[in-house]
């Protein structure tokens, strides 16, 4: 998460702690995109995530729930 930030990069991930890293330290982020994978194939996953990038606002950095 760390490097993200320092990156300037938005988060996908399907592990949820990071939700909580990012949520319970306020942390300054690009954004970060939470997937429920359950009983999803990873192309509609990525589907997804794509569609999710391209109608995002270039300020938005929000935590997006996928």
């Amino acid at each position: 998460m760390q490097y993200a930030v320092e990156n300037d990069w938005i988060l996908a991930t399907f592990d949820d702690d990071f939700l909580s890293l990012v949520e319970g330290e306020r942390l300054e982020h690009a954004g970060l995109i939470y997937v429920q994978q359950a009983g999803r194939q990873i192309g509609d996953v990525v589907k997804a995530v794509d569609a999710h990038l391209e109608d995002r606002d270039e300020d938005d950095r929000s935590i997006e729930y996928l």
